[in-house]
């Protein structure tokens, strides 16, 4: 009773209400506005021409071949629904304060210019790592680089005692953002360090999404936090109105403390991550920490988002000095708005091509577009182990039925997918031939791909590789095989996932 009273109290469900009203207006509205004047046949010839209009330019954009049949479905069935709703999405273009703010690069110059570039090392450890590390310097911004210490978490429990751990140690700063914050057991004791640590003088600093934590926080949250001496920014607050940039999100996972430590991964501070409240079953979810020169680009990640609420600042203050490390790794920041590369996809598509023995994935959410399919199948006809586990108790039904949709194709192409039995798999990685292991926030679908500020960490070393594919067998054990006959359905089932996987890119 409380759960529903909290729903029906909630800021989203009257965001939901408003948004629902917006739809009813605009096209309710563009029908009576315009059979105010023209007659209701031609009021729909009017918008059959639109739309054929419309096919047209969308055919001929650059955007994703998905999306544009995403699009071009309810533009050509529906025209009166498909061409308002169309030209007031894609009319608006994002805020311009976050689209400014995420192409001015010229403003971080100074502090990516102070970033220690190790490239030299990346073409001495071999051809494909050199053209990943290029790749990434071009297209990310940001360096390549090193680490002397990391620690590969298999469970949120263990990333949530060492993040807790390294808190505590703060003397100097700590950064942190995050997709999700929900107030509970685990954000109840990360919260007790923070106000004392922002007592005793460190700089702490947090940067969490608004639609990512609706649920689990106040709507002055932020406020809250600045009476503790702790400085916020709520990313990109939700305005209830039909607008594209509210598909942009920071989905990304980063603590900073400072400038020597830091983590990352699929883990955000609520307590279904730590198995300290059940949502859907066991919550399976990995991390990493790493120290050293690595985690400047951590830094440069965050106080880049960190510029819509202080733009003046000299950043380079907060790169700390490390010593070498042994590890190569390149963390890099995947974000919309830069260009039109898709960096952590692009990582993914050349870790599977360039596979000679395996490829082992994680991921919650398995829509793909015809490229990363593509690969996958390449990839298993070339003789390589493709697996990818997913969940088996879903958080969300409508996009775990899309998942689904996908699996025909993929068993029939010789790729194995393992169903996590014991709950729902939030873990997002993929490790092959005992030497790439890449690991973060992205998830393997369109929104971290195409509309999300995302974080990932890709390394280059074997001893990292080893521990990603332990825990990943490991997994397995724990996991059922999806099969062809265990994947069957009947006609209607089959008919809901074809159309729910026709608007998967607007999902």
């Amino acid at each position: 009773m409380r759960k529903f009273l909290k729903i029906l109290t909630g800021r989203f469900l009257f965001i939901t209400i408003l948004l629902l009203i917006e739809i009813v207006v605009v096209v309710g509205g563009s029908y009576l506005l315009t059979t105010r004047f023209l007659p209701a046949f031609y009021f729909y010839l009017l918008c059959i021409a639109g739309g054929l209009v419309l096919t047209v330019y969308i055919i001929n954009s650059d955007i994703n071949a998905e999306y544009k049949i995403a699009w071009l479905v309810p533009i050509l069935v529906f025209p009166p629904f498909g061409v308002p709703i169309y030209l007031l999405l894609r009319r608006r273009k994002p805020r311009r304060k976050l689209k400014v703010l995420l192409r001015d690069y010229g403003r971080m110059s100074c502090l990516y210019k102070e970033l220690p570039d190790i490239s030299e090392r990346f073409a001495e450890s071999g051809d494909f790592d050199a053209l990943c590390a290029e790749f990434v310097s071009e297209h990310g911004y940001l360096t390549p680089s090193d680490c002397f210490e990391y620690e590969y978490f298999s469970t949120g429990e263990t990333f949530g005692a060492k993040l807790e751990d390294e808190l505590a140690k703060a003397q100097k700063y700590i950064f942190l953002e995050y997709f999700v914050i929900s107030e509970g057991k685990f954000w109840n004791r990360v919260f007790t360090i923070l106000c004392d640590k922002a007592a005793k003088g460190v700089d702490v600093r947090v940067i969490y999404d608004d639609i990512g934590s609706m649920k689990g926080v106040p709507a002055d949250f932020a406020a809250k936090l600045e009476k503790k001496g702790i400085k916020c920014l709520c990313f990109n607050r939700f305005r209830p109105v039909l607008d594209v940039g509210q598909n942009n999100r920071t989905h990304r996972k980063i603590a900073v403390i400072d400038g020597i430590t830091a983590f990352t991964g699929g883990i955000n501070i609520a307590d279904e991550y730590t198995n300290e409240i059940e949502l859907h079953g066991h919550w399976k979810d990995t991390g990493v920490m790493v120290r050293g020169r690595a985690t400047q680009n951590f830094t440069a990640m965050f106080l880049q988002l960190w510029g819509l609420k202080s733009a003046g600042e000299n950043y380079t203050q907060y790169l700390t000095e490390c010593p070498p490390g042994k590890y190569l790794c390149l963390p890099f920041s995947d974000m919309p708005f830069e260009n039109n590369t898709n960096i952590c996809e692009d990582l993914y598509l050349r870790i599977i091509y360039n596979a000679k023995k395996y490829v082992y994935i994680n991921t919650p959410y398995l829509i793909i577009d015809s490229e990363m399919k593509r690969a996958l199948v390449t990839a298993a006809h070339s003789g390589v182990d493709v697996r990818i586990t997913v969940p088996h108790i879903p958080d969300k039904k409508y996009v775990f039925a899309v998942t689904k949709a996908f699996y025909t194709q993929l068993l029939k192409e010789g790729i194995k997918i393992y169903s996590y039995t014991p709950g729902f798999i939030h873990a997002k990685s993929i490790v092959s031939d005992d030497r790439y292991a890449l690991i973060g926030s992205s998830n393997m679908d369109f929104r971290s791909f195409y509309l999300h500020c995302e974080c990932d960490i890709m390394f280059f070393e074997k001893e990292i590789a080893d521990k990603l594919k332990e825990d990943y067998l490991n997994t397995c054990d724990e996991c059922e095989l999806v099969t062809e006959k265990k994947n069957k359905a009947n006609i209607f089932t089959r008919m809901y996932r074809s159309i729910l996987r026709i608007f998967a890119p607007l999902m």
